[in-house]
């Protein structure tokens, strides 16, 4: 089993969309895969065309097993769905003993090959356990400067995780909404690539058809998989960047 957060405490980068496209190409490629919503808005279940359900809620607190609780929306694809009852897991964490590794304990049992936590951007005891939970985590960002901020923060966070005996096999970062026609997002694109190096994944080119999938209850391999967001843009001879992309190279750290 291998667990990916994604994470960024800066809203508005994708996230949910990045974490419904890479669970679906993670079961397409005979992973048995579970996608984790948690965060309130529950827009996972609006991403796959179904309705919310108190899925985190009654795994959580009501103690239900896993099992009862999950949607199956794709072939070996389960999703565990939040809705605003998740402000109660919340405050029912908050109280317990062992608070920040309620996740991992509860996880760590499961038969899922792979396992991606959405995680809502900001601060709090579920978005801790989401981490220590994890084995990698991915932060989507856009090439802008309050996004990469976002990105110091998880960092940061990640950095005072480790220091309490959490031991991340790594990170990744994917900057999104690329627009490589305008000056400013190319120039921020390079600062990312200057300040992470080798950690910053392939970009995910600007996408309309991003916003009109998750509308049709989609996921862009269903909707438009030949879209730039999927296939990424032409460099010459190349391809560069695009989801296909970022599946093949996550799943060469899956696998080992």
């Amino acid at each position: 089993m291998f667990i990916i957060a994604l994470a960024n405490q800066k809203g508005g980068v994708g996230k949910t969309t990045t974490a419904v496209t890479l669970a679906s190409g993670f079961s397409q490629h005979q992973k048995k895969t579970l996608l984790i919503d948690l965060d309130p808005q529950g827009h996972i279940a609006f991403s796959f065309g179904v309705e919310k359900t108190p899925g985190l809620y009654r795994w959580l607190v009501l103690d239900e097993s896993l099992e009862d609780v999950v949607q199956n929306v794709r072939p070996g694809l389960d999703i565990l769905s939040s809705d605003k009852r998740t402000e109660s897991v919340k405050r029912h964490i908050t109280l317990m003993d062992f608070r920040e590794t309620l996740l991992f304990d509860r996880l760590r049992i499961s038969e899922y090959d792979v396992i991606l936590l959405d995680m809502a951007p900001s601060l709090d005891v579920l978005h801790i356990n989401g981490l220590i939970a994890s084995d990698w985590v991915l932060i989507p960002t856009r090439p802008d400067a309050m996004a990469v901020d976002g990105v110091k923060e998880i960092l940061l966070t990640m950095g005072e995780i480790t220091q309490r005996g959490h031991q991340f096999a790594g990170y990744s970062i994917l900057p999104t909404f690329f627009d490589r026609t305008t000056r400013e997002t190319v120039t921020q694109f390079q600062d990312i690539v200057h300040a992470f190096g080798n950690k910053v994944l392939p970009p995910i080119p600007q996408d309309t058809r991003v916003r009109e999938s998750a509308a049709y209850g989609k996921t862009l391999w269903e909707y438009s998989p030949n879209s730039p967001a999927m296939t990424g843009y032409q460099d010459g001879k190349s391809q560069v960047g695009g989801y296909i992309q970022i599946v093949d190279r996550l799943l060469e750290v899956i696998d080992g």
